[in-house]
């Protein structure tokens, strides 16, 4: 994800799948029916991009490897099937912003980084400092009362309906923990083939969202996969809560 070949190739089957029509067969060898997604062959990509194909199917083969992007076997009108290539970020449950896929694509390429001594990136870390980095103003302070405090989850709440969950809420202990279950997953193919790098990336842009509110000392728990398409994010803190003053008429 470091490399600015597999940037650019991203960059490419991503302008691919912007073609998709709603023709309702996908056209792929064992997928199931719906709007066709488009891709290329390593041999578009090595063309497109001047690149030898067989460097090009290396290098889209290791995308295949992370989870970025996945193969496809489409059929045409004689002959065999044709390999193609195509962007696993079209395909997902959910709708996120552009902005967020973005953002996504510059996580993803953060934490699959090499450090200095040749270990990936923490992709939890980068979620944080993707928020915090544009984090506009000071935290406030903790919250003290119940009020405050889900005021404060739903900035998280926000965050993740902008990429692209629909949160269902719920409270326990006193309103001090807050669970949101969150259903089809945007990024549902990655996050099942490399769960420890995209779920990694949500926490920590749920852990750097309250921070950034002032909560940095909230506990947070991410569960990914409670059903088959169901992950659980459960935020509790260690404030105590206390009785809002009694407003004066």
């Amino acid at each position: 994800m470091a490399s600015s070949t597999r940037r650019a190739i991203l960059d490419l089957l991503a302008a691919a799948a912007d073609t998709a029509d709603s023709t309702g067969d996908v056209g792929a060898v064992g997928a199931e029916r719906g709007p066709e997604r488009h891709g290329l062959s390593a041999a578009e990509v090595g063309s497109a991009l001047d690149l030898h194909v067989t460097t090009a199917r290396f290098h889209l083969e290791r995308l295949v490897a992370v989870g970025v992007v996945e193969s496809l076997q489409r059929r045409g009108a004689v002959g065999r099937p044709r390999k193609i290539y195509v962007d696993a970020r079209s395909r997902r449950p959910g709708l996120a912003s552009a902005e967020a896929l973005q953002a996504f694509t510059e996580l993803l390429t953060s934490a699959w980084s090499a450090a200095e001594d040749g270990t990936p990136g923490d992709p939890e870390r980068a979620g944080e400092r993707w928020v915090r980095e544009r984090a506009e103003e000071p935290a406030p302070p903790v919250a003290g009362t119940r009020g405050a405090w889900l005021g404060k989850v739903g900035m998280a709440v926000d965050l993740l309906d902008e990429w692209g969950y629909q949160p269902e809420l719920g409270t326990s202990a006193g309103g001090r923990t807050v669970e949101l279950t969150l259903h089809d997953c945007p990024f549902l193919t990655m996050a099942r083939a490399h769960p420890e790098i995209v779920c990694g990336i949500h926490r920590g842009l749920i852990r750097g969202t309250m921070a950034a509110v002032g909560e940095d000392g909230a506990d947070v728990e991410l569960r990914p996969f409670v059903t088959d398409r169901t992950c659980s994010a459960r935020l509790t803190t260690a404030a105590t809560f206390h009785r809002p003053a009694p407003q004066r008429t």
